[in-house]
């Protein structure tokens, strides 16, 4: 059948969407669920509230798409790569879930890199950094010997939904590359990682193709979350990957900005340009294509944070446009006043910390408001800014992730990039985890064809380069004053205060 669904864990909750072969939407939902950090630097989630969150909206999706759960084409998950749920021998979740934002890791970072940097960039093409999975799993063997003895698997997180709905344990390709302990070039698991750091390669789970039928819904599955028994699921892949498929960007040249709990800038190009730490190169969809990263930690959920803690409306996405009316009332520039958005660190410097810099008597909330979304869109345009010194050019950008929804970041976005920016009707996670579930079940029959036939531009945003050209100069002063703050926040970090 052609209707086919798509699901992606996302960081921040979980989203479902319902489409048919035009990729016209019959359903969606999103449920946020909490993030625990129960200590300084560290993020944790319970993967039994993704099944909740799916068990609460998979009945709704299905009413809304008017379809019976018999009526499903297939299912296909996404999620955020790096973060990791461990398994024990009956599979059973052993601790709460490590998400990527988690920096707990500094000092298994630093001894990573130390002892055996070199071996992992040539293996894996990227540095040791704290938002990798590998650093978490060597955190856990260092300071929970108990549960690490227990561990007799590891998944990412849509892998860990996929085996609930079909009692298989895999991943694909880019969450495999995803955890540091991948051979990138032959596409396999890395015994010259694994042996060099005593990780045993039997936790590690068998790698398939993402547009793969990993299996159907059992019976248990079907009871528990309202499914057909018999239902196909796709190996699926990361919610990057998912995001570049179902934006359309699949050809050389392709820019993807996301706005989402992470930001990022990525190109699609046509070989891997990785500068580690802070540039990525990961697998596209595309055969022999790849694209090229660089992210900020802290983008949609800074924005969330304020919502949060000084609007006191938690879970209310209707505070977001007053917030937005209200940094619209405020100028270019917030009136001066900088955000850097490191809530958790950043990707290149897990020291780094947020802050609001040259606050004065005179502001406001609206002046805050209007610096947060200001400050993300600079973080932002750092990250391209280091692509381009690779050789990386984007021929075009299409803007996605839930604060493409905002017309005034959308407007900010591209006036600091000086970029003409396209967003398309959709492009989150979950509908490229849809589309791609088509593509490994014949609804289309590639890739091409399936953007070809469902991705649409909604809207596009041409640069005002005036207000470019003073954006620029202010740049400078987020990047100096970023630059001039980092001995200042690895000396705070000492204190462990």
């Amino acid at each position: 059948m052609a209707n086919l669904m798509g699901i992606d864990i996302g960081s921040g909750g979980c989203k479902v969407i319902v489409i048919n072969d035009s990729g016209e939407v019959l359903g969606r939902k999103y449920r946020e669920y909490e993030t625990n950090y129960p200590h300084l630097g560290w993020a944790e989630q319970d993967p039994r509230d993704w099944e909740n969150a799916l068990r609460e909206l998979l009945p709704i999706v299905f009413s809304e798409a008017g379809i019976r759960p018999r009526d499903l084409g297939c299912i296909t998950i996404g999620a955020a790569t790096h973060s990791v749920v461990l398994l024990d021998k009956k599979g059973k979740v052993l601790r709460p879930a490590i998400l990527w934002t988690d920096r707990r890791s500094i000092d298994e970072v630093e001894w990573l890199k130390s002892n055996f940097g070199d071996m992992i960039i040539e293996e894996t093409y990227h540095a040791p950094n704290v938002n990798w999975t590998l650093p978490y799993l060597v955190w856990v063997r260092n300071h929970e010997p108990q549960v690490w003895k227990e561990v007799d698997k590891i998944l990412m997180p849509k892998d860990y939904i996929r085996y609930k709905f079909i009692g298989k344990m895999a991943t694909d390709f880019m969450d495999g590359h995803g955890t540091l302990l991948f051979n990138v070039p032959h596409k396999r698991w890395s015994s010259k990682i694994c042996n060099a750091l005593d990780i045993p390669m039997d936790i590690l789970p068998e790698v398939l193709p993402a547009t793969q039928i990993a299996g159907e819904v059992n019976s248990a599955a079907a009871a528990f979350f309202g499914l057909a028994p018999g239902t196909p699921v796709l190996v699926g892949t990361t919610d990057q990957a998912s995001e570049a498929f179902g934006s359309g960007a699949i050809s050389q040249g392709s820019g993807i900005l996301k706005l989402a709990t992470a930001g990022n800038v990525a190109v699609v190009t046509e070989k891997p340009y990785p500068s580690p730490p802070r540039v990525y190169a990961y697998y596209h969809l595309v055969k022999n294509f790849w694209y090229t990263l660089s992210g900020t930690s802290s983008c949609a959920v800074a924005y969330r944070w304020l919502r949060d803690t000084f609007f006191g409306e938690k879970g209310e996405n209707a505070v977001y446009g007053m917030m937005d009316a209200m940094a619209e009332k405020v100028s270019l520039g917030a009136g001066g006043i900088l955000f850097h958005p490191n809530l958790q660190g950043s990707l290149g410097d897990p020291y780094l910390r947020a802050d609001f810099l040259g606050i004065m008597a005179s502001h406001h909330k609206e002046h805050f408001v209007r610096a947060v979304l200001e400050g993300v869109a600079f973080s932002l345009y750092d990250c391209l800014q280091r692509e381009e010194r690779l050789g990386v050019q984007a021929k075009e950008f299409r803007l996605i992730g839930g604060g493409a929804k905002s017309p005034l970041w959308r407007r900010i976005i591209s006036d600091v990039f000086g970029r003409k920016m396209h967003v398309p009707q959709e492009s989150d996670a979950s509908f490229g985890a849809a589309l791609l579930g088509g593509v490994g079940t014949g609804v289309f029959k590639d890739i091409e064809e399936a953007v070809e036939r469902c991705v649409r531009i909604q809207d596009t945003i041409d640069p005002d380069f005036s207000n470019h050209q003073v954006y620029g100069e202010i740049f400078k002063c987020y990047q100096k004053s970023e630059i001039a703050l980092r001995d200042i926040y690895r000396h705070l970090h000492s204190l462990d205060l």
